[in-house]
């Protein structure tokens, strides 16, 4: 396994219950930017036991083929999914319940 591979996939690892980022933001953060498809493709092909149901595309679009099993996961960490995408999640990029206002 090289470098760059254990860095994305100690990215995956660290996400936790209820957290939703996209193949991108993975990538990012590991400190490869642009690599999106790599990301899709650790996820793909290891057979390590990686949160890979928290890791959706840039618009929320759930894993092709893999939709109910996926979908299922992130409903059981809160996640809420809707058509095939995330639609709202306690954690991440898809977080989207408003904020309380601020008394002023």
């Amino acid at each position: 396994m090289t470098e760059r591979e254990q860095r994305i996939i100690d990215v995956i690892r660290a996400l936790g219950d209820g957290e939703v980022t996209t193949y991108g933001d993975v990538a990012e953060v590991a400190g490869y930017p642009q690599q999106s498809r790599l990301v899709g493709r650790i996820l793909a092909t290891t057979a390590d036991d990686l949160p890979w149901w928290r890791v959706v595309n840039s618009v929320g679009r759930l894993v092709p083929g893999n939709e109910r099993t996926q979908a299922a996961l992130l409903r059981a960490e809160k996640v809420k999914v809707a058509e095939g995408r995330v639609v709202d999640a306690p954690i991440g990029r898809f977080h989207r319940t408003p904020r309380p206002e601020r008394r002023r």
